[in-house]
């Protein structure tokens, strides 16, 4: 990647490096008639800011850092009044926060806490940061995450760092800290169009450059600027501390939901945070406050709390589970959200999910009636005439090969009408051993565009082995730190250390 001088960052274009559209598709916050003027000048620089004064041979205009520059009329070549961003639009990202949430596991159990907080410079540039702590399997997992722009958000540095500790044995010394088994120290800045990283472990300190490349943002600081303007970020490069390297990643711009949170029926945004091997949705309501946030998926979830109970609440507060399971633990759904619930006392071989707000069903169902071995298609045609005579008013209308799980699936499609209202389904027809599993996702019309990230993340989460329907919870560094300590048994006696790699966070056996 070539190396260029960069002007400083205008407005717009730090919003466009965080690759926000002009407009979204959802709940907006207010926003002001007020535009930035916008400043070309004739070597090709741009600027967006507020023209104080323009002489004959002489302009003056304030950036929204606060910053005055003066430059000669001759090497002004335009000067576009009210063209820049809205005013509104950066002052809604920069507004200080500072919210604390209680961190469960998939069984709803309270295992520890997350603090999240925004902090705005006198300069006007801003801090975003996270700290969280959460105990599983004996262990205990310290996160801090940290990023810095500045005041017309262009992306500054970020700051990670990990630790993992187990308890020390019974016969340690009263007030004995636990024992680190893992911590590392990743700080990152940007200079220019480059960035260079320093890590810090166990192992010593390591230094090295990454081409910054055009568009390019942190993840942290992404989050924070589609929950302020509504507006996606799509496919868009982001350095993560966390693995320590660039990955494309998106934002789904927020969109209205009907949610049942606490027993009642809520209007919330929903942004989701996807990439590789990843994927987050975050419950805003009218105020942009945090209502539910995915920290790993549905086995790891942040509530609203306060710094006292959230600490103290740990191991004693539930939420509902997040993971459904068939009664015989032969298979299970993860349950999208707490928009949905799982019914009760089903017979084995059932699973099924009820969403109030929009009296949507999803349900998967074993059929054992069928000759062991039969095929895909034949089941297909026996599962069709099956659904036909359940809801004679819909019509199969397609039907389509999938892949579900690495098994070769098939899909049918369904429309019609049922109590005057129009209503779609899908119906998945899913190899299960010997047998078949049926998915079957039933919904109003109306609803299906909304409720169309809860059946994707069903369909692609559903656990179908006995033996993934009591997962581990796989926190941000638990997966690769077990698989580290397996390949540093492999290399015991070989005279080299490996390297270690970076953690990601996954939903739980997600293929």
């Amino acid at each position: 990647m070539n190396r260029t001088a960069h002007a400083p960052f205008p407005l717009a274009l730090a919003l466009a490096a965080l690759a926000l559209p002009t407009s979204g598709t959802a709940q907006q916050p207010a926003a002001s008639a007020a535009h930035l003027d916008v400043i070309l000048l004739r070597n090709g620089e741009r600027f967006e800011g507020r023209v104080l004064t323009e002489l004959d041979g002489y302009v003056e205009f304030e950036l929204e850092a606060g910053s005055v520059v003066g430059v000669g009329r001759d090497q002004v070549l335009e000067i576009q009044r009210g063209a820049g961003a809205a005013v509104a639009t950066v002052r809604a990202a920069l507004a200080p926060r500072d919210e604390w949430f209680s961190l469960h596991d998939a069984r709803g159990a309270a295992i520890g806490w997350l603090h999240a907080a925004i902090v705005v410079g006198q300069d006007g540039g801003i801090t975003v940061s996270e700290e969280y702590e959460f105990a599983d399997d004996g262990r205990r997992y310290q996160v801090t995450s940290q990023c810095t722009a500045d005041a017309r958000l262009a992306p500054q540095g970020c700051y990670f760092r990990e630790r993992i500790s187990e308890p020390m044995l019974a016969i340690a010394a009263a007030g004995e800290q636990d024992r680190i088994v893992g911590e590392r120290i990743v700080d990152a800045r940007r200079r220019g169009d480059a960035l260079t990283i320093v890590r810090a472990d166990g192992d010593g300190r390591r230094e090295r450059t990454l081409d910054w490349p055009a568009g390019a943002t942190f993840p942290l600081l992404a989050r924070i600027a589609a929950s302020a303007t509504g507006a996606a970020i799509e496919d868009a490069p982001m350095f993560d501390p966390a693995t320590e390297e660039f990955a494309v990643r998106s934002v789904a711009g927020g969109r209205l939901r009907s949610v049942t949170v606490a027993g009642q029926e809520k209007q919330v945004t929903e942004l989701v945070e996807s990439g590789a091997n990843m994927q987050n949705s975050v419950w805003l309501d009218a105020s942009l406050h945090t209502v539910r946030r995915e920290i790993n998926g549905p086995a790891l979830v942040a509530v609203p709390s306060d710094a006292e109970s959230a600490k103290a609440r740990v191991g004693h507060a539930r939420i509902a589970e997040a993971l459904a399971r068939e009664a015989d633990g032969a298979f299970g759904l993860w349950i999208p959200n707490p928009a949905w619930r799982a019914a009760e006392e089903l017979d084995p071989g059932q699973i099924a999910l009820h969403c109030d707000a929009h009296d949507a069903t999803i349900a998967l169902t074993r059929i054992d009636h069928l000759d062991p071995g039969t095929h895909a298609v034949v089941a297909a045609d026996a599962v069709s005439n099956w659904f036909r005579l359940l809801h004679p008013a819909l019509k199969i209308v397609a039907r389509e090969n999938l892949t579900v799980r690495d098994r070769s699936a098939i899909r049918l499609r369904a429309e019609g009408r049922e109590r005057r209202s129009a209503v779609r389904a899908t119906v998945d027809v899913i190899p299960h051993g010997e047998q078949f599993l049926v998915l079957v996702c039933f919904a109003p019309a109306r609803a299906w565009e909304e409720l169309q990230h809860d059946f994707d993340l069903v369909l692609r989460t559903a656990e179908l082995e006995p033996d993934s329907v009591e997962p581990r919870l796989q926190g941000p560094v638990l997966e690769r730190l077990r698989r580290q300590e397996r390949e540093q048994e492999k290399q015991k006696g070989r005279g080299s250390e490996p390297r270690r790699e970076a953690p990601i966070v996954r939903i739980p056996n997600d293929g």
